[in-house]
């Protein structure tokens, strides 16, 4: 496993960031040798990208950043918006078609939170990147 550090990228607050975010974090998982986390990975970064572009608040035009962080044997994800909003869990409702975002973050990974900014907020979560999850 090799450690990559960190990687930050923006996208604009559209749908299609979603998509375009879950392909860079699997890019990620795989330059590190984390294959067996991409899937997880993969579904944070969607669910606090949704989150952002659909729930952040923040003014058209803007963008929201997605950083990876490889180090000390963990994976932090952080997605940052401008918006003032903070992000909240919601009381779980049986068969709920959405709402159940950061519920499936907190499942996935080892700990998450939100990071209050001047402007806006970095809701991020941390995955531990075990042996046998290296490719190598």
């Amino acid at each position: 496993m090799s450690e990559v550090g960190r990687l930050s990228t923006r996208y604009p607050k559209a749908r299609a960031s979603v998509s375009k975010a879950r392909k860079f974090v699997r890019l990620f998982a795989d330059c590190i040798g984390a294959d067996g986390l991409a899937d997880d990975l993969a579904l944070i970064v969607s669910e606090l990208v949704t989150n952002a572009v659909l729930h952040g608040r923040t003014a058209p035009g803007r963008q929201v950043e997605v950083t990876l962080d490889h180090s000390a044997g963990r994976v932090r994800v952080e997605v940052r918006d401008t918006g003032e909003g903070m992000p909240r869990r919601r009381p779980r409702v049986p068969l709920a078609v959405s709402g159940r975002g950061l519920e499936i973050v907190d499942s996935l990974s080892e700990k998450w939170g939100v990071t209050a900014q001047i402007v806006g907020k970095t809701v991020w979560a941390e995955l531990v990147v075990k042996p046998s999850e290296s490719a190598g």
